[in-house]
């Protein structure tokens, strides 16, 4: 705790009693002054820095012209969280797709099971070949706050400064060295001025308001953790997200209802006519089909997935019978896999506070 400023005591005249009582109340609540040369131009102290006397975080104070000194405090470790994760980027695709072969998936499943057990057969199967090929592994790492100052220009510079490194990495060639060297020295320059110039504008928006700018230099020294989402008050998980369900699905029945409730009748008063063809059935899919569909999706992955998106599609030609076996199976039987209707929800504020105040 640091407590500065004017506070307009004399506090090294033994005469002013107001500037006696406040030395005394200082006191009594362990803290003390550090400020021993005169800060007025009649030779008073009027300027005070009060410290705990148990915190040791002011040293090499002077007074001239204003008064300089150093803060003595160690950065905050920053926080950290467990993560799991795969290597496949290390997978090699040749071996992939032995293993899918090797497997025999499709042969697996008999024409009786239902579409339930062929989708687990087939997600057991998938995920028995990853836990091979790049087994989980879990690490900690820092949970690192929010950066505001972080633009796209610099996001730009550090992603063409890990592309230099990588080559100079790859080339070990002089050149290379010297385009890596200059390229991160550039996203430093840029990093310093980035920061001065969101500090510089943070600051004068606190400008007559002590609460923020109390803030703001709290922050310097003591980050928040990162951003998390905001979620409504509840005691129960589970009944948030039947709350969300309820509310989300509440709007499209009432969607309905209002299409229910209009006219069916033409201007004219006259029944609509019955559509020239109608829906009876749905055609079986091809292998083939579902090969071009999996190739055409994007590289897109849930955490609810067992194989990523991109790795999916580097064994299209082997998973595209098994994926189309479940299909038909969904569509003969009117039935889908329980585990395809889960969804995994991040509920995110579309503004982040700071902005908000802004």
């Amino acid at each position: 705790m640091i407590l500065m400023g004017d506070f307009n005591f004399r506090i090294d005249d033994a005469s002013d009693k107001k500037a006696e009582e406040f030395s005394k109340l200082i006191e009594s609540v362990n803290l003390t002054q550090l400020v021993n040369n005169s800060t007025h131009m009649n030779g008073h102290i009027l300027d005070l820095i009060i410290t705990h006397k148990k915190e040791q975080i002011v040293s090499s104070l002077k007074v001239d012209d204003c008064i300089h000194f150093d803060l003595n405090f160690q950065k905050p470790k920053a926080e950290k969280k467990k993560v799991t994760y795969r290597k496949t980027r290390k997978i090699n695709s040749d071996t992939l797709r032995k293993l899918i072969v090797d497997s025999n998936v499709t042969e697996k499943v008999s024409p009786k099971e239902t579409v339930h057990d062929k989708e687990e057969i087939f997600n057991e199967t998938v995920e028995d070949i990853l836990d091979f090929l790049a087994p989980d592994k879990t690490k900690n790492v820092p949970i690192r706050p929010n950066s505001h100052w972080y633009t796209d220009e610099l996001r730009t510079l550090k992603q063409e400064r890990r592309c230099a490194e990588r080559k100079w990495r790859k080339s070990r060639l002089e050149i290379h060295r010297q385009i890596y060297v200059y390229a991160k020295n550039k996203v430093n320059d840029m990093l310093v001025k980035s920061k001065k110039k969101y500090f510089k504008e943070r600051i004068f928006e606190s400008k007559g308001n002590s609460n923020e700018l109390y803030k703001l230099v709290k922050s310097l020294y003591k980050p928040t953790s990162s951003y998390k989402p905001v979620l409504p008050s509840h005691d129960d998980t589970e009944q948030l997200c039947n709350n969300f369900s309820s509310f989300f699905g509440g709007k499209i029945d009432n969607i309905r209802n209002q299409l229910d409730s209009e006219s069916t009748l033409t201007p004219n008063n006259e029944p609509p006519s019955n559509p020239s063809s109608t829906l009876q059935e749905f055609r079986p899919a091809l292998v083939e089909e579902v090969d071009k569909l999996i190739i055409a999706m994007p590289n897109k992955s849930c955490v609810l997935d067992k194989i990523p998106a991109w790795l999916f599609k580097e064994a299209h030609k082997e998973l595209a019978p098994s994926l189309a076996d479940i299909i038909n199976s969904s569509l003969a039987n009117h039935d889908f896999p329980s585990s395809l209707k889960q969804a995994y929800v991040t509920p995110l504020i579309k503004k982040h506070p700071w902005i908000r105040r802004r």
